[in-house]
């Protein structure tokens, strides 16, 4: 039930008022030992008069263990149940949990005791409980804040994901929370709290924590094998330098939390929630809690013991915790009372339970922030030159914490990621890479249409602006797809019903959005300042975000038989350079179409296209029959092109001689000179100028690939792993913990350690080879009807394009699959392989290895799994093979040569790790959940389509044969639909608009992240130039590159620059004066404009952020 909001006002003023009197008898331990002579009455720590303190670190003696207490909750922006069914505590029959009144608590028990402090994540839920509170209740809460009480890590929307997440999605969710906090409390965040998420990404400690402002980065799940190295080598924090290109210029310092058991709550029976078994510290007897207190002890001594210097902080928390705040903090007060005061009147040993290296504790109430500060503050200076490893490394517990401290301490630098996470030995956290996939496109799909939104919206003037009734239309897709970057959501492990709800969330804010964008076009860009033509040409314009399934219903209807409808499409690149691309526009009939842009042809030597069949039409009710495919020619950087297309003849065999056609196997197809048949092989040969490709004649399948001199063969299959199923698998006898672990949302595990992909053989019936002035189609069948592709080799296009389509798959037999493609070649790779960090570095990967520590293999293919954001590559001195992926998936190479992706998955039982459910997805929803239903799955499986690129080049060019293309897979050009009557008056009115935001393209090696408008009162942007290269990877595009800003805005007068951190929410200059200098001396040299400097460079990898502001030349 809701919480009535004026009784909570009044309850804030009247506990206001009390801790105010509070205060005034407060008095601080000092530290020293107080008289014993303590009347009976008092000698219990409830009645005490004794007072709890906050940011109380003793710095002078190195004998003291300072205990930083820090409170916090963990609230999953969806998991088991919906957004706002765990804030309003809705659905309590999955699980008790209400987020509201968290808050509600929490404000209430921080102003109970102003030496209480607290530290919350997610700005999801802080935004929808500030939205209600009374203007007493909010300057209540800003005052916590400015007294400390109340702190915020990480800042964002969410606590996002590490593997299946795309920077783009990271940066805009940050983004999105530190603007709420900035605006509404003033508040910029200093530390990275990433306590959930299964695994860490370079790029998290690189770009999402040093770039972002951060000093600091903290978590709670690493590898048992790597965690357990690290208990016995103090090693459980340390720095963390993680991108190759920005070298020690980024560290920064890492930690882990929950006491380094692997998690982020209290030490074992300190849990004080109502959601754990506990017994109340407050109920105890005094015998009782002494006990409890030296249970206390031992734990702050074996956490100690597993990092370096004496400084450590415990986490009291862990999800959905402190909704009853004043119990919780109840009990860690007196907790904290008992410990001094046992001490002090001789009831605990404290120097005996933490000695040899400490001979006090003091435990205070802290802060992330303040921690890192102490931690630093004990780091090595630059001065102190002594080289300690001998004793940093030292397994004994019993090192010279005096002598250590004071040379410094000398941290170990982790130059890896995190990935991947096990927590026992059969227990990969690899399966979530791929889970969901239809979802993680989905969520490509959003995080790339805001992107062009943004830009979109900047190139209106004011007026227009002003003039929209709709206020903010882009925000219901911004808090879309900052919720779903949540590591509950694109990971694709939430319940069936939560991830229908961010599906949701997700169509529901593009829908909106494109309403917007599509205004936009309509009214302001696609007018040509004489005629009005555009309001009748593109009445009905709709965006066509489902010409992958080959849907759009508009053209379609327009190309019905007896329809003589034009279509108009629009084109809009967001990218920052010239590209070109290739529309595949759904039409409902085989026949002639005329496709003219600006008055000129699209094609060179004939502008008369045929449609050719879909490949997958029918599969859906409402896919179309047929495609168009025609290309674009240049589209310039940030604007648009317009097409239109027309319809000329039926084909009835009578109707002219198309340049396109389809044929059922090799020895029929009539081709260009630059296709045919080999005569000695009789593979059928297809090349567009770039590449060519040798096809087995039958299958369909890739033989060779031949580029630059280079020829490689290639084998490509699709197969599956049956996923690991305890009640049908035999569960390994070697006694290791969870052996009966399941395949399931988070874990991949296939039924045998060692199981070799279970191939899908090709189908009896030839594949179809079909041509078109395009270039070549190869429709390839397989045995099991559940698999379908299409291999492309088009007209100048660098890459050859496979696109599959899986599902439903098939659990007849009553089992799970992980349904995986395989491209095998003779490179000698020498088991390395390299994946993205996030779509940023590249990160080598060795096949049963791990940089960190030395592997115990017991998982040989699910251990060998990485998430693959953008492309993955091997490569040997001779050639190199890159596949870029449209969404987040799986991969691994398992052989020398070869690159595996998983692209798919179903499994029946479900792997214990939380969400309670199989992964089996189905197209017709799921019935309540117990007590009023089953959760029963309707409908048939999921099925999924999607598309890799494939790139062959010499020897030591994989990364940059990835580069290259990995931006405009990430955001190919975006398809906007019309259909009228023909008017060639209309239409001559489009045909000489020019629209674009930047004057010149950007170099290929740099990208426009963002530009978008930040003020609707100011001409304010917010501009992010990221270089896409990284330092190794390509002789000339790694190298540094320099923008003229003025230049590249033409068309704007650019009245001041200012650099910002990543997320805007400060000026690079004040982060610099105030960060944290790790490894002294090695800081960035920041390379800032001012105030007149249009002039910027950016380094390899680097991404910068600026706020522009800029006026439109008249």
């Amino acid at each position: 039930m809701m919480r009535g909001r004026g009784s909570l006002a009044w309850s804030l003023l009247l506990v206001l008022v009390v801790a105010t009197l509070l205060a005034v008898g407060c008095r601080k331990q000092t530290g020293q030992t107080q008289n014993n002579t303590v009347s009976d009455d008092l000698k219990d720590p409830r009645t005490h008069p004794l007072d709890i303190r906050k940011f109380d670190a003793d710095t002078e003696d190195p004998k003291v263990l300072n205990v930083h207490v820090v409170p916090h909750t963990h609230d999953d922006v969806g998991w088991l149940k919906t957004v706002e069914q765990y804030y309003y505590g809705q659905n309590m029959t999955i699980q008790d949990a209400c987020v509201e009144d968290i808050l509600d608590s929490v404000v209430e028990a921080l102003l109970e005791n102003p030496y209480r402090t607290f530290v919350y994540v997610e700005i999801k839920f802080f935004s929808m409980w500030w939205e209600h509170q009374t203007d007493t209740v909010k300057e209540s809460v800003r005052q916590l804040v400015a007294n400390q009480q109340l702190g915020f890590v990480n800042g964002g929307w969410c606590m996002h994901d590490e593997a299946a997440t795309h920077f783009m999605g990271m940066i805009d969710q940050t983004t999105l929370g530190h603007a709420f906090l900035k605006r509404e409390l003033g508040y910029i965040p200093k530390v990275g709290w990433q306590l959930d998420p299964f695994g860490h990404s370079a790029t998290q400690a690189s770009l999402m924590t040093s770039s972002m402002g951060f000093d600091a980065l903290y978590f709670g799940r690493i590898d048992y094998q790597d965690m357990e190295i690290r208990h016995n080598t103090q090693e459980c924090e340390g720095l963390w330098s993680s991108s190759a290109s920005a070298g020690n210029k980024s560290t920064v310092f890492w930690g882990l939390t929950g006491s380094y058991y692997g998690n982020y709550g209290a030490p074992p029976g300190f849990c004080f929630d109502k959601r754990c078994h506990y017994n109340p510290l407050t109920n105890m007897t005094r015998p009782q809690l002494v006990d409890a207190v030296k249970h206390f002890l031992q734990e702050m001594k074996l956490q100690s013991d597993r990092t370096k210097g004496s400084h450590v902080m415990l986490t009291f928390g862990s999800d959905f915790n402190y909704q009853r705040a004043s119990t919780y903090f109840a009990n860690i007060d007196l907790l904290i009372k008992s410990i001094d005061l046992f001490r002090e009147w001789g009831l605990v040993d404290v120097p005996t339970m933490l000695g040899p290296r400490f001979e006090r504790i003091n435990i205070f109430y802290s802060s992330p922030n303040y921690y890192t500060q102490m931690k630093h503050k004990q780091t090595r200076s630059p001065a102190k030159t002594i080289h300690t490893s001998h004793l940093i490394n030292s397994k004994e517990s019993d090192i010279d914490a005096k002598t250590t401290d004071e040379m410094g301490i000398e941290w170990k630098v982790k130059k890896d990621d995190f990935f991947p996470y096990s927590d026992c030995p059969h227990c990969f956290w690899t399966g979530y890479f791929t889970s969901r996939a239809a979802f993680k496109k989905l969520e490509r799909v959003g995080s790339s249409f805001l992107m062009a939104a943004r830009q979109i919206e900047a190139l209106l003037d004011p007026s227009f602006h002003k003039s929209k009734a709709e206020e903010k239309p882009l925000y219901d897709l911004e808090d879309a797809m900052g919720v779903v970057q949540h590591h509950d959501a694109v990971s694709g492990t939430a319940k069936q019903h939560v991830s229908n709800d961010y599906s949701k969330r997700v169509q529901a804010g593009i829908n909106k959005a494109a309403k917007f964008v599509i205004n936009v076009l309509k009214n302001k860009v696609l007018r040509d300042g004489r005629h009005d033509w555009s309001s009748n040409i593109l009445d009905n314009l709709s965006f066509c975000q489902l010409v992958n399934e080959t849907i759009c219903t508009v053209s379609q209807e327009a190309t019905m038989e007896g329809s003589c409808q034009d279509v108009t499409v629009v084109v809009y690149n967001a990218l920052g350079s010239n590209t070109s691309s290739i529309v595949y526009l759904p039409v409902s009939v085989d026949s002639l179409f005329e496709v003219t842009r600006l008055g000129t042809a699209v094609a060179a030597a004939n502008n008369t296209i045929r449609s050719t069949p879909s490949p997958f039409g029918g599969v859906r009710l409402s896919s179309a029959k047929y495609v168009l495919a025609f290309d674009t020619g240049p589209l310039t950087p940030v604007g648009t092109a317009i097409f239109r297309v027309r319809k000329k003849a039926s084909l009835d065999g009578s109707n002219g001689t198309p340049n396109g056609w389809a044929v059922d196997n090799a020895r029929r197809l009539g081709v260009p000179s630059s296709h045919g048949v080999d005569e000695t092989t009789r593979d059928v040969v297809a090349s567009n100028g770039l590449l060519t490709v040798h096809f087995d004649s039958h299958t369909g399948a890739m033989k060779t690939i031949s580029k630059d001199e280079t020829t490689l063969e290639i084998d490509q299959v699709w197969g599956y792993y049956t996923s690991f199923d305890a009640s049908k698998d035999r569960v390994p006898a070697d006694k290791t913990d969870r052996a009966d672990q399941n395949s399931g949302a988070y874990i991949f595990r296939p039924s045998q350690g060692d199981q070799k992909l279970n191939i899908l053989g090709y189908s009896k019936q030839a594949s179809k080879f079909v041509q078109t002035s395009m270039g070549t189609e190869v429709h390839i069948e397989f045995e099991e009807p559940w698999v379908k592709q299409v291999t492309r080799v088009m007209k100048g296009i660098p890459y050859i394009e496979v696109e599959y389509m899986i599902g439903p798959i098939p659990i007849t037999d009553g089992r799970g699959k992980e349904v995986v493609t395989r491209f095998s070649t003779a490179i000698q790779s020498n088991s390395t392989f390299f994946t993205d960090s996030n779509g940023r570095e590249f990160l080598e990967r060795r096949r049963d290895f791990r940089p960190s520590w030395p592997l115990e293999v017991f998982e040989p293919v699910a251990g060998n799994y990485y998430p693959v954001n953008a492309a993955i590559y091997v490569e040997d001195e001779q050639v190199s093979l890159a596949v870029l992926v449209d969404r987040s998936q799986g991969g691994a190479s398992l052989d020398d040569g070869s690159v595996e992706l998983m692209a798919h998955r179903r499994a029946l039982a479900d792997d214990r790790r939380g969400v309670g459910e199989p992964l089996n997805e189905t197209d017709g929803g799921v019935s309540p959940y117990p007590p009023y239903g089953n959760a029963h799955r309707y409908g048939r499986g999921l099925v999924v389509c999607g598309k890799y690129r494939v790139m062959v080049g010499k020897g030591s060019t994989g990364a940059s044969l990835a580069r290259s293309e990995m931006d405009s897979a990430f955001t190919s050009p975006l398809i906007f639909v019309a259909s009228s009557e023909p008017n060639d008056i209309a239409t001559a009115s489009l045909d000489s608009l020019h629209v674009s935001a930047l004057q010149q393209s950007l170099p290929r090696n740099i990208m426009l992240v963002t530009f978008q408008k930040l003020d609707e009162a100011e001409p304010d942007f917010l501009v992010r130039f990221g270089h896409q290269y990284g330092i190794h990877d390509d002789k000339l595009l790694s190298l540094p590159v320099s923008l003229d800003l003025a230049a590249l805005f033409g068309g704007y007068s650019i009245e001041s620059v200012t650099e910002l951190t990543l997320s805007g929410n400060q000026e690079l200059t004040e982060w610099t004066e105030r960060r944290l200098d790790w490894i002294p001396g090695h800081q960035a040299e920041q390379l800032h404009t001012n105030d007149t400097s249009t002039v910027i460079s950016l380094r390899a990898m680097e991404i910068r952020t600026f706020k522009m502001k800029m006026v439109t030349k008249q």
